[in-house]
C-alpha cells in the first residue's frame, strides 16, 4: 500500500521549508514505527505552501505484539489461593480473564504476570489518528494560532490531502478534515486538483504549476541561472546559502536575466555582491575568471509577463546601487583614521563604554597576545589604531555585511599595505559557527582580541544566554574564537587569552572579577565541545583532552587521538591498568618520586626501566596526530584519518602493559616503609603523569 499525506499552508518561512519537510519524514517513521505498522520507504517533499509525505510498502496490518506484563506482588494478589481484587483489576487493565494469570519469580520476590497478544488492527483503521497526531505536532520554533483558535502551526493550515492507494482517509487537524484535492500554485494555478492515487502526486502537481521536491526546483535554478548567463559568455555566481533561500521561496522558479548600468562597476565586487545577494537575493554574474559583469540572474516565482518582471527587478536593484554608489563617494572624502573618531559615538554596550573604547581594548589585548602567535606585533599594533574605523562609515551602516571588508578597500584606496589592510578586513571574522575565516595572523590575532573582549565584558555585566536566547551574541563569539584558535594551531592557553583581554579592560579604568573570568573561559571550552561533537568526536575523549592540555588545539588533538585509540583493543587494556595506576597514585603527596636506589622487587625495577620508553611513545602518538589532524577549523568536517598509521607506536606502548601488569600484581604499594611507600606510588604517579599527556583516560569510561 502507498500512503500520501500534504499539509496545505500559507506561505512558510523559507527557514522553515526544509525544517517542516525534515520534521514530517521524521515524526511519520517514528509513528509509524511505534504503531507496529511496516513501510519500506518514506519520500518528503516541500515548497513554501506545502510540505508532504510518499510512504511505500507500507503493511496491511498492525504487526503481532505477544508481550507479559507484571502485575502487583503475588502476595497481593492471591490469598489462600484465590484472586483479591489486585489480581482482577490488573488482568481487567491487560484484557485477559483472571485465570490467565500466572506467578514468577524476581529479584524482589514472587509477582503476577500476564501474558498479552495483540493481533493487530488493519493499517487504515489505524492511520487516521495516527496522521492527525502527526500533523497536529510537528514541531516549529515560532508557531501561530489563526481563525477561531486553530493551530498552532508555523502558519495557517488551508487544506489537508491523506489518500491511502485511492482512498480518502478522515484525517483531521486544525479544523479542517483531510480530502483528495491540492491547491496548485498561488498565481499560474489558482485552482484545486484532484489526485487520484499518491503515485500521481508529483505528477499532479506539475500540472498544477508547482515543483514539490526541493532538489528539483534546486536544480532547475542553478541550469536555468548557468544558462542564461552561459549565452552571454559569463557565469552566474551562485553561493550555496542563497541558492538555498532561493529554493525556498519559490514553487515553480523561472530565472530572468536582468542588467544594470556600467557606471556602478565603480563599486568594488564585494559590494556589488553583497547589494544583489543579501538585499535582492539575486545571483551575479562575472566575466570567466574576472569581475561582476553589468548583469544579474533574479528568480521569478512567475512565469506570466518576464519583460515586466525582469524592469521590476531592474529598477529596484537601481535604487540600492544609486545609494551604494553615494556612500563610496562620500566616505572615501575621509580617510579611515577621521572615520574611527566615529566610534566616540557608538554605543558599544551600557557598562562597556563606545566602540571606540572597545577598539582601544581589542587593539591592547592584540598587541599583549602577538609575541606569543607568529603574528608581526609592529602590524598588529598599527592595524589596531585603525579597527573597526569602518562601522562609522555609511556604507557599512548600510550595509552591516561588509564591515571588515570596507575596511580593506578603504584603507588600500588610502594606501596602506596589503597586510595591513587584509588584518583589517579579517578583524570582525568569522561569524560565529560560519563564515570565512582570518586569512592573516594579525587579523586573527585582532579577532581572538575581539571575541574575548565581548565574552568577558557582558559576563562581568551578568548576561549570559539563557536558554535560546542569545542578544548579545556570545555564543556566536565563543564559536568564532575557538574556530580561530584551532584553525590557527596558536599555543595559547585560553586562560592567556582573557587574561589580556582582562588586562586591557584595567587599563581603560574597568576592573573585571575573577568570576566573569572563569564564567566566559567555561562558557568557551562549552562551545569548542559542542563543534566538537557535532565533528563527530566523543564526549568522553573530549572531556579527557580537555584536562591534559590549556589550549584550544591540544584538546582538539588528543580528542582526535583518543577517538582513533579507543577503537584498538590494545588500548582498551593499557586504559584498565592505567586505571588501577591511578586509584593507587591518588596516595601519592606532592613530594612522592620513585627513587632508584630503594628499588627491590624486578617488577618496579623493570618498570622504573620502562618508563623513558613510556613517556617517548606518548610523545610519539602526540606527534603523529599532528600529523593526522593539523591545526584545523572545529566547524569544518573532521578529516579522515587511518588509525593504522598509529598502530606501530601504540604497540610499543601496549607492551608496557605487561610490565605494568606484573607490577601491580606482586609488588605491595602500600608498605609500612614510609620511604618504600612513597617511592612505588611516585612510580606509579609517574606512570599516571606520562600516560596523562595524552588526557584524563579515566574520563573514557570502563
Amino acid at each position: 500500500m502507498k500512503l500520501l499525506l500534504e499539509i496545505g499552508t500559507e506561505e512558510l518561512p523559507a527557514w522553515y521549508v526544509p525544517e517542516g519537510e525534515a520534521a514530517l519524514g521524521k515524526a511519520l517513521a517514528d509513528a509509524l514505527t511505534r504503531a507496529r505498522v511496516a513501510f519500506e520507504q518514506i519520500e518528503t517533499f516541500a515548497t513554501p505552501r506545502r510540505v508532504a509525505a510518499r510512504v511505500s510498502g507500507l503493511a496491511e496490518r498492525q504487526a503481532r505484539l505477544e508481550e507479559e506484563r507484571k502485575g502487583p506482588p503475588a502476595s497481593a494478589a492471591f490469598r489462600e489461593g484465590k484472586p483479591t481484587p489486585a489480581a482482577t483489576g490488573f488482568a481487567k487493565s491487560v484484557g485477559v480473564p483472571v485465570e490467565a494469570l500466572f506467578v514468577r519469580e524476581t529479584g524482589r520476590g514472587p509477582y503476577v504476570f500476564a501474558r498479552v497478544v495483540d493481533e493487530g488492527r488493519p493499517t487504515r483503521e489505524v492511520l487516521p489518528g495516527l496522521l492527525s497526531r502527526v500533523v497536529a505536532g510537528l514541531p516549529a520554533e515560532r508557531r501561530m494560532r489563526w481563525g477561531k483558535g486553530e493551530g498552532p502551526f508555523v502558519r495557517p493550515v488551508r487544506w489537508l490531502v491523506a489518500l491511502l492507494d485511492g482512498e480518502v482517509l478522515p484525517v483531521g487537524a486544525f479544523g479542517l478534515i483531510a480530502g483528495n484535492r491540492t491547491l496548485g500554485h498561488r498565481l499560474l494555478a489558482p485552482q484545486t486538483f484532484e489526485i487520484s492515487a499518491p503515485e500521481a502526486y508529483e505528477e499532479v502537481l506539475s500540472r498544477a504549476k508547482v515543483v514539490p521536491r526541493r532538489e528539483t526546483r534546486k536544480e532547475r535554478i542553478v541550469f536555468e541561472a548557468s544558462t542564461l548567463a552561459t549565452s552571454e559568455g559569463l557565469e552566474a555566481v551562485l553561493p550555496e546559502a542563497l541558492l538555498e533561500e532561493v529554493t525556498d521561496l519559490v514553487e515553480w522558479p523561472v530565472a530572468v536575466m536582468g542588467t544594470f548600468d556600467e557606471g556602478y562597476l565603480e563599486l568594488p565586487d564585494e559590494v556589488l555582491a553583497t547589494v544583489m545577494i543579501h538585499h535582492q537575493r539575486f545571483f551575479p554574474v562575472k566575466h570567466p575568471g574576472g569581475r561582476l559583469a553589468p548583469r544579474f540572474v533574479g528568480i521569478s516565482n512567475n512565469e506570466a509577463d518576464l519583460a515586466l518582471i525582469r524592469e521590476g527587478y531592474e529598477g529596484v536593484l537601481k535604487g540600492r546601487l544609486d545609494d551604494a554608489v553615494f556612500f563610496w563617494r562620500a566616505d572615501r572624502k575621509k580617510p579611515l583614521k577621521v572615520h574611527r573618531e566615529g566610534l566616540k559615538g557608538m554605543v558599544f554596550a551600557k557598562g562597556l563604554g563606545t566602540m571606540w573604547d572597545k577598539a582601544l581594548r581589542v587593539a591592547k589585548a592584540a598587541l599583549l597576545l602577538a609575541p606569543e602567535t607568529p603574528a608581526d606585533p609592529t602590524l598588529v599594533e598599527e592595524a589596531g589604531e585603525l579597527v573597526f574605523a569602518d562601522l562609522a562609515t555609511q556604507i557599512v551602516y548600510e550595509f552591516p555585511e561588509l564591515e571588515g571588508t570596507m575596511a580593506k578597500r578603504y584603507a588600500l584606496a588610502e594606501g596602506y599595505p596589503e597586510p595591513l589592510a587584509q588584518a583589517l578586513e579579517d578583524a570582525p571574522r568569522p561569524e560565529g559557527a560560519t563564515g570565512p575565516l582570518p586569512k592573516t595572523h594579525e587579523g586573527a590575532v585582532l579577532a581572538i582580541a575581539d571575541k574575548a573582549d565581548t565574552l568577558l565584558g557582558f559576563f562581568q555585566l551578568g548576561k549570559r544566554p539563557k536558554g535560546s536566547a542569545d542578544p548579545f551574541g556570545l555564543r556566536r563569539a565563543a564559536f568564532a574564537m575557538v574556530r580561530v584558535l584551532g584553525a590557527q594551531g596558536y599555543p595559547l592557553a585560553l586562560s592567556r587569552v582573557f587574561e589580556a583581554a582582562g588586562e586591557a579592560y584595567r587599563d581603560h579604568g574597568l576592573e573585571l572579577t575573577e568570576k566573569a573570568r572563569a564564567e566566559a573561559e567555561a562558557f568557551t571550552w562549552e562551545r569548542l565541545e559542542n563543534l566538537l561533537v557535532a565533528a563527530g568526536l566523543p564526549v568522553q575523549s573530549i572531556r579527557a583532552a580537555r584536562a591534559a592540555s590549556a589550549t584550544v588545539y591540544g584538546v582538539m588533538l588528543r580528542a582526535y587521538l583518543l577517538r582513533l585509540l579507543m577503537h584498538d583493543p590494545r588500548f582498551t587494556d593499557l586504559f584498565l591498568l592505567y586505571k588501577r595506576a591511578a586509584n593507587l597514585a591518588r596516595e601519592a603527596g606532592t613530594d612522592a618520586r620513585p627513587d632508584p636506589d630503594r628499588l627491590q622487587e624486578p617488577e618496579e625495577k623493570a618498570l622504573f626501566a620502562a618508563l623513558p620508553q613510556v613517556e617517548a611513545a606518548t610523545e610519539r602518538l602526540l606527534e603523529l596526530g599532528a600529523e593526522l589532524l593539523p591545526p584545523w577549523d572545529p566547524a569544518a568536517p573532521l578529516p579522515p584519518a587511518p588509525s593504522e598509521r598509529l598502530a606501530e607506536v601504540l604497540a610499543k606502548l601496549a607492551a608496557f602493559k605487561d610490565t605494568l601488569d606484573a607490577f601491580l600484581d606482586r609488588v605491595l604499594v602500600m608498605v609500612e616503609d614510609e620511604a618504600l611507600r612513597k617511592s612505588r606510588l611516585g612510580l606509579l604517579a609517574a606512570v599516571r603523569d606520562a600516560l596523562r599527556k595524552l588526557g584524563a583516560l579515566e574520563e573514557i569510561g570502563g
